[in-house]
């Protein structure tokens, strides 16, 4: 058969090839050895040639001059796609090879091919200064090392001339390269590893907090894998020779950074270590201790799992909840509630807008009564700072004598300089004492 008119060369992805291992247990299909070809095609002459169809043929089988384990499952694309379209795949039948070789090479059996198609879109194609490329991926390399081919059939003529009957060929070698892991290894290139919110869903860039998280990274065949979240590794028996971990629910409740330690062997028996780094950022952090040396101001809930210290004023629009201590230097302001499950500590002003919980108000009644005084004579009579007035006796008319009882206030379950307590230790919560003070 004429050779083609048509000029072809081909790389491989990887470069080079590999074979796949000669044993893969079922469920490590991620084991084997994946690749792709990619062929461009061009005139490389000074006359324009027609072309009809260009057939790629494929071995396919377990020998060492098949490139592919099996033909289901690649898929041919080419490019330009709006000029070119893909006829196939179409397997050929079974092919014989000589059953024996020379001594330096094992029989061969039998192995089949598969035979990929292209066809200009509009019957016929005048290549001149533009080229096709033409890629055949997800190919399951052959687990042989050795030299395989795939066999070009062109339909093809030179401008002026009658598109031929029997194609021209030409034969592009490949060749495939045992295994050996960490060849020529790169030390910093990492393993890809990436954060992902379920299996196939979209990147965990900013996530809630606890809700799980999956991280995903490229292994190959010798590598073996250290994971560390939050300064510590995380030890589980899928990492190691994995491919993927879940992070479970419940684990990521601020934002954490996590590290791969990927390890691959070299040829002469050493190691080389890369290393992988990413950030999963939570929106709606729990903290273990919050200090902030200045202004701390929050547009919504500040919730504080442990301690929160502030250095100057916190201000929050919403509710305050600490399940340790709460303390700031300066003044506190909260549109909501605040709940201290410890101590709550103010050094200045103490505003609160809503309820405040974790914290009780205690009234310690003072032991004696304040001096009569008539009641018609009018005039203010106002309690000591920090008091409130527990109670109030009157005898007879207008004109008759009148006494009061108060109380100084004390907040338990926190400490503030603003109600020193300076009673003795009779709690009474009354507001209205009925009491005469001669008894």
């Amino acid at each position: 058969m004429p050779a083609c008119l048509l000029s072809y060369a081909l790389t491989t992805v990887p470069t080079p090839l590999t074979a796949s291992p000669g044993h893969v247990d079922p469920g490590n299909e991620d084991e084997l050895s994946y690749g792709s070809v990619d062929i461009v095609v061009s005139n490389s002459g000074s006359t324009p040639i027609r072309c009809s169809r260009i057939a790629l043929v494929m071995r396919v089988g377990r020998l060492a001059q098949d490139l592919a384990l099996t033909g289901e499952g690649i898929a041919p694309y080419v490019e330009p796609s709006d000029a070119w379209t893909i006829v196939g795949p179409q397997p050929d039948v079974l092919v014989a090879v000589p059953s024996a070789e020379t001594a330096v090479f094992p029989a061969a059996g039998d192995s089949s091919t598969i035979r990929f198609s292209v066809e200009p879109t509009s019957g016929l194609s005048e290549v001149t200064v533009d080229g096709l490329c033409i890629t055949l991926d997800n190919i399951v390399v052959s687990d042989k090392c050795g030299v395989s081919y795939i066999e070009i059939e062109e339909w093809a003529a030179k401008e002026g001339d009658n598109i031929p009957d029997d194609p021209n060929t030409a034969t592009l070698e490949v060749a495939k390269f045992p295994f050996r892991s960490g060849a020529d290894p790169a030390p910093g290139v990492g393993r890809a590893l990436v954060a992902v919110e379920s299996v196939g869903g979209p990147p965990a860039t900013r996530i809630a907090a606890g809700v799980p998280v999956r991280l995903e990274w490229h292994h190959v065949r010798g590598d073996s894998h250290e994971l560390y979240m939050d300064g510590e590794r995380v030890s589980h028996p899928s990492i190691v020779l994995g491919s993927a971990y879940d992070v479970p629910a419940g684990t990521v409740l601020r934002d954490v950074a996590v590290a791969l330690k990927t390890s691959t062997p070299t040829p002469d028996g050493g190691f080389v270590t890369r290393w992988d780094h990413l950030t999963v950022c939570v929106t709606d952090q729990r903290l273990d201790s919050l200090d902030v040396t200045n202004t701390l101001t929050a547009h919504g809930p500040v919730w504080a799992n442990h301690q929160l210290t502030v250095s100057d004023t916190l201000t929050a629009q919403a509710a305050i909840q600490a399940n340790g201590t709460l303390t700031t230097e300066q003044t506190l302001t909260a549109k909501g509630h605040i709940d201290a499950k410890s101590t709550l500590t103010v050094s200045d002003t103490l505003t609160v807008a809503g309820p405040l919980a974790g914290v009780s108000v205690v009234v310690n009644r003072l032991p004696d009564w304040t001096g009569s005084w008539k009641e018609s004579s009018n005039g203010w009579h106002e309690s000591g700072t920090n008091q409130v007035m527990v109670g109030r006796n009157h005898d007879d008319d207008e004109n008759g004598r009148t006494w009061h009882r108060y109380a100084n206030l004390q907040v338990r379950g926190a400490r503030t300089a603003a109600y020193p307590s300076t009673a003795p230790a009779v709690h009474d919560t009354e507001t209205n004492e009925a009491t005469d003070p001669a008894h």
